[in-house]
């Protein structure tokens, strides 16, 4: 049977364990807070860069679509070129 001083230490022991892993477990808490903050930005970041690719598209084919009616007309039919 334990005395009253061994189990004291046993209390003592395990209240500090206790504490150490509280202490730990709100530090995990805080790295997984920045973690999902980072996701977060990032994720917003893959959105923007999603959407300007969208644009950039946009923009290509406007401009390939412009030049292949500018190569027609100049080619195929004089009378409605302005240059």
């Amino acid at each position: 049977m334990t005395s009253k001083k061994e189990m004291a230490e046993m209390l003592r022991q395990s209240v500090e364990t206790n504490n150490k892993l509280t202490k730990h477990i709100e530090a995990l808490w805080v790295e997984i807070g920045e973690k999902q903050s980072k996701i977060y930005e990032l994720n917003y970041e893959i959105s923007e860069l999603k959407e300007e690719k969208k644009d950039s598209s946009k923009k290509e084919d406007l401009i390939e679509r412009a030049q292949f009616q500018k190569d027609w007309l100049e080619n195929y039919n004089h009378r409605k070129v302005d240059n």
